[in-house]
């Protein structure tokens, strides 16, 4: 199953997603059942299907992208109305989906009420103080990323038992090989730099329902 979920991305793509859930350091038991809010291309909703048992992945609009198999299926759906039972997953996934919802607060406490008693959400963030990101998402794209006080007071108002922290990865287009094994050194040095955590460029809450 894995080269075939993995054959579809580039290396680059492929490292900085594996490095995006990666980071998250949670341990997956391998028979969850999850839901990943906001799911683009569906091409992160495959790798966690490598992680857990099932995965329903939606997004505000199909993408052609979309390839059910067993254990994954996608749907259009919109992360501050989930049409899910309440307590229907084990997991919840969302990765740059908050700072596009009109109201962040409705969709995390969507997160929170489809998730079982002691579910957890993984909760990934670009962080709007990151010089880079800033410059190609704020500026040039109109993206409202949160600034790391407000990510982690949203959170806590629907899930007042978190974990949170940050790190460091970007996509490159076009890096493979000893390019990609030089930026993974770069950006794993850079989150041992105590001055720079502030600027590293995603914030991550690992919430518990």
């Amino acid at each position: 199953m894995a080269a075939h979920l993995h054959g579809e991305q580039r290396p680059g793509e492929l490292r900085y997603r594996l490095r995006c859930i990666d980071e998250l350091a949670h341990d997956f038991r391998g028979d969850e059942r999850l839901l990943d809010v906001g799911c683009g291309d569906g091409g992160v909703a495959r790798l966690l299907r490598e992680r857990v048992g099932e995965v329903v992945a939606v997004d505000v609009e199909r993408s052609p992208h979309w390839d059910e198999s067993s254990g994954i299926a996608f749907q259009v759906a919109d992360g501050e109305a989930l049409p899910f039972e309440d307590a229907s997953f084990d997991l919840v996934h969302s990765k740059d989906s908050l700072h596009h919802m009109t109201s962040p607060q409705r969709a995390l406490a969507e997160y929170r009420r489809v998730l079982r008693p002691g579910g957890t959400a993984l909760i990934v963030e670009a962080n709007r103080m990151n010089p880079s990101l800033y410059l190609q998402m704020t500026l040039l794209r109109s993206h409202d990323h949160f600034r790391t006080a407000r990510f982690r007071e949203l959170v806590l108002a629907a899930f007042p038992s978190t974990r949170f922290g940050a790190f460091e990865a970007h996509f490159v287009p076009g890096l493979h090989g000893v390019a990609l094994s030089v930026q993974e050194a770069t950006e794993d040095f850079l989150e041992r730099i105590s001055f720079v955590r502030p600027l590293l460029s995603y914030n991550f809450a690992v919430a518990s329902a």
